[in-house]
């Protein structure tokens, strides 16, 4: 009866993105509601195999269950993440046939970049595997996503004006979207149980992501001008990558800390990267109009 049990009920937890945790927790749930109506039904006078036929039956089709399990646990997310994937490959191509047709630029490595984190989105969503760490391959894919759609923006503003608009509009939609699902990943889906202290983990999530964020446009905005203007790559290249790799270092360390139940150290290092990412805006803007107003 068990091993019928649990066959039925991991039909039902595979239709969810839940972890490993999730699963074993969920399984154990259902099968302890299975087991209890089995024992119902057979204290009425069912056969052992009636009860178990019905206890099933009544429970309801596991792809329909398992679907209302995930909706419920997280809503509206897979859908999401099937808009996201799906808008980014029309993006993505897009975007490349218009730079082919109309500049004959090819760009096949952003190409390639493009349709390899949007399609493997798209498969981790519709074919999600339990074992794998959901939070980490996630967010990871999500961040690249965005690295390469903010990219992929350039290129399109890039563009005739007749084309670079509605494009420009749409790489917008698409790294807004990947960024809600940042957001909604770390602090809400996926919480990481090794953190104590969760409601403070989730303002150094919201401070370090958004930081995360601008560092990673004010890169790549300036990784473009350096290509654009320098012509070739050159070892100077990497030194735009420092703030970045800078940034998450901090952001392991908070993290740490915050384990330990350290919170004024994570908070003070949080208040430090708050700072010198204003005061680099500050300067930044004070020289550009400097150089304007001579």
């Amino acid at each position: 009866m068990n091993e019928v049990f649990e066959r039925f009920v991991s039909g039902i937890v595979r239709q969810t993105d839940s972890n490993q945790d999730e699963r074993n927790d969920l399984c154990e749930e259902l099968l302890s509601h299975l087991e209890c109506s089995y024992e119902d039904l057979h204290s009425q006078g069912y056969s052992k195999e009636e009860a178990v036929k019905m206890a099933m039956m009544n429970f309801g089709d596991d792809q329909e269950v398992g679907k209302q399990l995930q909706q419920a646990m997280y809503p509206y997310r897979r859908e999401m993440m099937l808009v996201l994937s799906v808008a980014s490959l029309v993006f993505a191509f897009s975007v490349y046939t218009l730079q082919l047709f109309t500049r004959g630029d090819a760009h096949m490595i952003w190409l390639l970049l493009a349709v390899v984190v949007s399609t493997s989105i798209l498969t981790i969503t519709l074919h999600p595997v339990q074992s794998m760490n959901r939070r980490l391959w996630m967010n990871g894919l999500l961040l690249s996503h965005i690295a390469v759609f903010v990219a992929g923006s350039l290129l399109a503003g890039n563009l005739d004006m007749r084309y670079s608009v509605g494009l420009s509009i749409f790489s917008y939609a698409i790294v807004l979207l990947a960024i809600i699902l940042v957001y909604r990943t770390t602090i809400y889906d996926y919480p990481s149980s090794k953190q104590p202290l969760q409601k403070h983990a989730k303002w150094i999530h919201y401070i370090n992501i958004t930081i995360g964020i601008v560092l990673t446009y004010i890169t790549l905005f300036f990784a473009w001008g350096i290509m654009l203007f320098a012509g070739d790559m050159n070892p100077a290249f990497l030194v735009i990558l420092i703030p970045l790799i800078v940034w998450g270092i901090f952001y392991m360390v908070q993290l740490k800390l915050l384990a330990l139940k350290l919170k004024a150290p994570a908070y003070a290092i949080a208040i430090i990267e708050i700072l010198l990412v204003v005061g680099a805006a500050v300067i930044w803007l004070l020289n550009t109009f400097w150089r304007f107003g001579m």
